[in-house]
């Protein structure tokens, strides 16, 4: 496997790994939040994809000194690998890896002890320092106004994470309830708010980077780049179809004929609208690296 291929699947694994962290931090805070059962094992989905996150940013920084290079030998050359680390990829790669191990800790001291204001703000420091190095690599965040789109990038990528990893966690929670016989009104309604609102931040800060990076309209299909974003915003119209089927038909069904009747078809939905999100995550990884000539 070549360095570049390397890179392309660090890629795509730091983009799921960030799904599970951002979403998985946001689905503890307004969807299980006083549900001790279903929150332990969102905490320890986090803290997994804190793991793999932290892990494949490490390779991504020390694969980074072989692309520059040019040279196998750069991988384990101090030389090679501080002068990756000393670019704003390498930012990036570091504030993931710190990011995920800081994640890590205190989410596993939460596994052990209740939850505390401490670990609780240690574990969101963790999730800010995963979301900001966002604002550091992409060839997109030299396009514009630097100030700007490192803000449309953060907003876009937060916002992005808390709907395709929520989803995902909602799907599990669905198939879980489900075989419990328990409730999943509830958390479905919160997820479905917060999803709702996830989205319109990030179309709007999406669209604000298209603005920046696009110099014609016509580069949405003359470029690699515009038709990687046709494809993902087609994907994203899938889910979001979805999404909106479940707030404004299944939802109301549930409320208003019990779960039994629909508890099929909402898993269903959410399943699919999970597997739609991590297709969008890859096609982003791609997008980041692509070219707009």
């Amino acid at each position: 496997m070549g360095s570049h291929r390397i890179a392309e699947v660090t890629r795509i694994v730091i983009f799921l790994a960030t799904m599970g962290v951002v979403g998985g931090l946001a689905f503890l805070a307004f969807v299980v939040r006083g549900e001790p059962r279903d929150s332990d094992r969102v905490r320890r989905w986090v803290s997994g994809n804190g793991i793999v996150l932290a892990a494949s940013s490490a390779v991504a920084a020390l694969n980074r000194a072989v692309v520059i290079e040019r040279e196998w030998s750069a991988f384990w050359s101090p030389d090679a690998i501080a002068d990756a680390v000393s670019t704003q990829f390498g930012v990036a790669a570091g504030l993931r890896l710190l990011g995920g191990l800081v994640l890590v800790g205190a989410l596993w001291r939460a596994v052990a002890n209740p939850p505390r204001m401490p670990i609780v703000g240690t574990a969101l420091m963790g999730g800010a320092l995963v979301i900001a190095s966002f604002a550091f690599d992409g060839h997109t965040v030299t396009e514009g106004p630097r100030w700007l789109h490192s803000i449309a990038s953060v907003s876009h990528v937060s916002a992005a994470a808390v709907w395709s990893g929520g989803v995902v966690l909602l799907a599990d929670l669905l198939w879980r309830r489900h075989r419990r016989g328990a409730d999943v009104f509830r958390p479905l309604l919160r997820f479905s708010r917060m999803a709702a609102t996830a989205l319109v931040l990030a179309g709007v800060a999406g669209t604000v980077m298209a603005i920046l990076v696009l110099d014609r309209f016509d580069d949405l299909w003359s470029t690699q780049w515009g038709r990687l974003l046709l494809a993902k915003i087609a994907l994203v119209a899938v889910a979001a179809a979805i999404g909106g089927h479940n707030r404004w038909v299944l939802i109301p069904a549930v409320e208003r004929h019990g779960e039994p009747a629909v508890h099929p078809r909402l898993r269903r939905a959410a399943a699919i609208e999970a597997i739609a999100l991590m297709s969008v995550a890859v096609v982003t990884a791609f997008l980041v690296a692509a070219s707009t000539v």
